[in-house]
């Protein structure tokens, strides 16, 4: 069902794009899979009302409130002319149906640049009080007797919250017919109905994308009997039904141009409506039926059942990809096959296995093999805002050439940046502190590269899990990975700030190993995390690893909880080979610590103990933050294992 801005596009493009639609009579069968989450049933007493639980009316002039130069009176079982109390446009017929009349009357408008007059008739338009994000929208409906200015219409439409308007909301036309057929005022077609997607043609734009259309044919006369009327809408794809048989596929795939795809912005609200007459097609008159009426057994929603994978996991098709993927967990083994054009432009097609997470924190994974031979094929891990194909993400993936790499959307629909990782790995991890975004890369999962990072300005809430996706859109590229693991590791929310006096490891700085709030990008030779070949000290670490390869120009936050004011002293557990930099430390962004020298200890894995001036602390909740000065002989920082905090 077309909305305001749609009519002068619709007058310009509407007769070449209905041209180059066809029947798709035979089709793959409706999916199974699905779970019924809402429905009416329009159950109730003959007369009544539809429920108000499910259902509210728009009302006033069509043209006011839809646009497209409508000339129908929409009304809510009220009085006001030419609207009639005693004459309902929606009700219960008490057998199990929706009744949807539009009502003659005998006033006329004039509508439209062209000025066209028209009968008015009163009618419905119904709104649902859910909103829905993806499913199966599904109707049962009887349209009515084809005749001039005759509009039905089953749709979804996206919320304009935020200042966000049609087409940029997103639309998506389950089922609507129109008569006459534009250009041909005189054909009356009651076999053809039509199904679409609809968004902007351009970013900012006002105007509407008509291509991404479709017509189905009955082969007798529709308005005999109910039909079935249905979408499956997952991430980046619809697919239309009429009957359990599919007739037509959009997904962002099938875009062209600078078209935007909007139906993963967020919930859509269901529309059932009866509208009469438009400026793209005609207008009733004196042949049109005094009381046209559209009979609604039925309206559900589904939502996909879970598959087998662990606990707050969840998968999907993200982007409509031609081959369905899936994703399964067995014996400690997630097996994710997908399929898709990958991850590379403004949107995205793969199979996705996931699970929230807030705040920051960090995915993991070890990929064993994939089964896609072509070059660009994908396996790895990401963090997403949200499951649109659209949507802006951070990931780490090996591609089966065997080339690795980290790859970043800043804002939706935006070209990914890109680091390309210079050796081989198997072991992917992605992490966030606050907007800072780091990938990393491993050939143990012990020794952990750092690839590079990006600051991204994502919800507090992301998906975070594994990906796999073909690239070329044919055969599923089939992934197994184990040692999968999703930490949220912010310190701060989880209230784990390290007590002090005390001590903290170097490598647990905020985010858990997931994140630097470094000042510039890794490139080469970026930091590690790696396991120490000997933790004896006087001090040892409790899991044996140490933060090595730190450029100058670096600092690393740790969440601290300090018992009580005074003057204290840090002790900075270091080894190096040669002279092995300069560091100091700032306290809530704010200098504490003169800069002091690192030695030579005789070798990266002799450890020794270096104090730091004096400094001053205060009772409470602090970021302390570890700052590189400069770097040592070899060009980066000594080897850190951790620091205590202690008294003076």
């Amino acid at each position: 069902m077309s909305d305001v801005h749609r009519l002068r596009y619709f007058r310009s493009v509407l007769s070449l794009s209905l041209g180059c639609c066809l029947l798709v009579r035979a089709g793959a069968q409706q999916t199974s899979g699905w779970k019924l989450v809402w429905s009416d049933e329009f159950n109730g007493a003959a007369g009544a009302p539809p429920d108000a639980a499910n259902w509210k009316f728009q009302t006033g002039p069509g043209a006011a409130i839809a646009g497209n130069e409508e000339a129908e009176m929409y009304c809510a079982r009220d009085s006001s002319a030419p609207c009639r109390a005693d004459q309902p446009n929606a009700y219960l017929d008490g057998k199990g149906h929706l009744i949807l009349v539009a009502i003659r009357t005998d006033a006329t408008v004039t509508v439209g640049a062209k000025k066209a007059s028209s009968p008015v008739y009163t009618s419905a338009r119904m709104v649902s009080v859910p909103s829905f994000l993806y499913g199966r929208l599904e109707a049962s409906i009887r349209i009515p007797a084809a005749g001039k200015g005759i509009w039905p219409a089953f749709w979804a439409l996206g919320q304009e919250v935020g200042g966000v308007h049609w087409p940029a909301v997103g639309e998506i036309d389950v089922m609507e017919q129109w008569n006459p057929l534009p250009g041909t005022p005189e054909k009356i077609d009651g076999v053809t109905i039509h199904g679409a997607v609809h968004g902007p043609l351009a970013p900012g734009s006002k105007t509407g994308f008509l291509d991404q259309s479709a017509d189905y044919i009955f082969p007798a006369n529709p308005a005999a009997g109910l039909h079935q009327f249905a979408v499956d809408w997952t991430p980046g794809a619809v697919d239309f039904y009429v009957d359990g048989y599919l007739y037509h596929r959009t997904s962002v795939g099938s875009l062209t141009g600078k078209e935007q795809w909007e139906q993963d912005r967020g919930p859509f609200s269901l529309l059932l409506n009866l509208a009469m007459g438009g400026g793209f097609f005609g207008y009733p008159d004196a042949s049109t039926g005094a009381t046209p009426t559209m009979v609604v057994d039925y309206v559900r929603v589904y939502q996909r059942q879970e598959k087998a994978l662990a606990t707050g996991w969840s998968n999907a098709d993200i982007g409509g990809p031609a081959e369905a993927g899936s994703a399964v967990l067995r014996d400690g083994v997630y097996t994710v096959a997908g399929g898709g054009a990958g991850i590379s432009g403004r949107f995205d097609q793969f199979q996705f296995a996931y699970k929230p997470m807030a705040a920051d924190g960090e995915v993991t994974a070890h990929v064993i093999d994939q089964s896609s031979k072509v070059a660009q094929a994908k396996a790895g891990v990401m963090l997403r805002e949200g499951r649109g194909a659209a949507s802006p993400y951070a990931m780490a993936f090996v591609s089966p050439d065997g080339s690795v790499h980290f790859r970043f959307r800043t804002a939706r629909g935006e070209v990914p940046g890109e680091v390309l990782y210079k050796g081989p790995a198997t072991w992917l991890k992605v992490g966030r502190l606050g907007d800072v975004f780091t990938g990393y890369a491993s050939t143990d999962g012990k020794k952990w590269d750092a690839i590079g990072n990006a600051k991204l300005a994502l919800k507090h809430d992301l998906i975070a899990g594994l990906i796999a996706t073909s690239r070329d859109n044919k055969a599923d590229n089939s992934v197994r990975f184990d040692y999968v693991d999703v930490t949220r590791t912010d310190a701060a929310f989880d209230g784990e700030a390290a007590p002090l006096p005390g001590v903290v490891q170097a490598e647990r700085f905020d985010a858990g190993g997931a994140g630097y709030t470094y000042s510039a990008e890794f490139g080469d030779g970026g930091p590690r995390i790696e396991e120490m070949a000997d933790a004896a000290g006087t001090e040892n670490s409790a899991r044996g690893y140490s933060l090595k390869e730190l450029k100058a120009g670096r600092y690393i936050n740790y969440s601290v909880e300090v018992a009580k004011d005074g003057d204290y002293v840090i002790n900075v557990r270091t080894a190096s080979a040669g002279a092995g930099g300069t560091l100091h430390f700032n306290l809530d962004q704010k200098p504490l610590s003169k800069p002091f020298s690192l030695p030579a200890t005789g070798g990266n894995d002799t450890w020794q103990e270096v104090k730091s001036p004096i400094v001053h602390l205060s009772a409470g909740r602090h970021t302390l933050a570890l700052v590189t000065d400069s770097a040592g002989a070899s060009g980066v920082m000594a080897n850190i294992d951790l620091f205590s905090v202690r008294p003076q």
